[in-house]
């Protein structure tokens, strides 16, 4: 006879609190043109980016210093591809640099590097949308 976990109600609503936690703004973060910051991302775009894979393993528990080095990693642009347009890394890692954003030096900083073009327009983008 096989031996299944039981779980309850309750430990299942805090499987999906702790989905719906890791797709918060910070509390901390300033509204853009008066509304949320992840806003800015259609709602369809928004809602697949939460279920993809990309999302859910690289993206979660980011912060300003390792959402850095994600940004290093991009080889191409994008926002969605695909029959089911499925999200890029590139708009996975914009919907989190809107979620938790970085202080604005760090995004100076970016902006003059020239060894990673990706990581320019990843941060050019974000001054774009967050700062006038």
């Amino acid at each position: 006879m096989l031996n299944l976990p039981i779980f309850s109600k309750s430990s299942g609503s805090n499987i999906v609190e702790a989905g719906k936690m890791a797709n918060r703004t910070d509390p901390s973060a300033k509204s853009i043109r008066g509304t949320n910051p992840q806003n800015l991302v259609e709602k369809i775009v928004r809602s697949k980016i939460y279920q993809n894979t990309y999302w859910k393993e690289q993206c979660f528990g980011l912060t300003a210093e390792t959402l850095v080095d994600k940004a290093m990693e991009l080889d191409h642009l994008g926002g969605t591809y695909g029959g089911s347009r499925k999200p890029t890394p590139f708009i996975c890692l914009v919907t989190k640099m809107l979620q938790i954003q970085p202080d604005k030096e760090i995004v100076v900083e970016f902006i003059k590097n020239e060894d990673y073009k990706w990581v320019f327009v990843y941060w050019y983008l974000f001054s774009f949308f967050c700062f006038s």
